[in-house]
């Protein structure tokens, strides 16, 4: 099997593995003993799954990318932040104008062409992470339009740039790779500012979906945690992405 046309990384998708369709390759490599940085790339996925388990239907065979990578020897309060590096790499992998709508999906014009799923599993006796990204690739704007998706799009339908699920795969290694080590070494504090950067919830009005009532906030920052820090009525509090959903107070952003 060819690998993964990677420039830079080492470990990250050195063990890789090509489906051709699978339910899901999260779930995948949830259910095997894995090398640390294991990548599943599958040229269809018909089970996929999003946050808060809302499901994610899968578009035809080489219209997306559909990637998981599997990290040994995480800690449990990693994986607040793990989406958000997640997020910061796939942004990385698909330019200077990629955005990140907190916690983690990455905006091309506006709207939605990435998204992550980042979930932790037990092997042996170690806590492991999988993260898994789906990045769309060619679908035309009609898809979006046909599918109900008005806040969808694709890397060709915003760039005109066309990319093979290898080549989307192989570039999000090369920047993920890196800033997991640096997240190794360095924690997360000298990674913050690259995330904020890119980060278009950050100053705007949001609502908070917890619950019946949405709050309406201003969101002010990024915790330690990787929560989003908003404030009311001059008090802050802190929205964690596995607890509640953001929204722009007027739309998607």
């Amino acid at each position: 099997m060819d690998a993964l046309p990677t420039r830079r990384a080492v470990w990250c998708g050195k063990h890789w593995i090509h489906l051709e369709q699978v339910d899901s390759t999260n779930d995948y490599l949830k259910r095997g003993d894995f090398p640390d940085g294991t990548a599943v790339l599958a040229d269809r996925q018909v089970a996929g799954k999003g946050r808060q388990g809302k499901s994610w239907s899968g578009a035809s065979a080489g219209q997306a990318m559909y990637l998981s990578v599997l990290f040994h020897s995480m800690k449990i309060s990693d994986m607040g932040l793990l989406p958000l590096l997640c997020g910061l790499a796939a942004a990385r992998s698909l330019g200077e104008s990629a955005q990140i709508k907190w916690p983690n999906d990455v905006l091309l014009g506006g709207k939605k062409a990435v998204g992550i799923l980042c979930e932790s599993k037990i092997q042996g006796s170690e806590v492991c992470a999988i993260c898994g990204i789906g990045i769309n690739l060619t679908q035309p704007a009609e898809f979006f339009a046909e599918n109900d998706l008005p806040y969808g799009t694709s890397v060709r339908a915003q760039t005109g740039e066309t990319r093979t699920a290898k080549q989307a795969a192989g570039m999000l290694l090369d920047e993920l790779e890196p800033i997991l080590d640096q997240y190794r070494r360095e924690g997360f504090s000298p990674i913050l500012p690259a995330y904020c950067s890119r980060c278009v919830t950050l100053g705007r009005q949001v609502r908070v979906f917890q619950g019946q009532q949405p709050i309406i906030a201003q969101a002010k920052g990024i915790a330690p945690d990787g929560g989003l820090i908003c404030e009311k009525q001059g008090v802050e509090f802190i929205v964690r992405a596995g607890e509640a959903s953001v929204r722009g107070l007027y739309g998607y952003i």
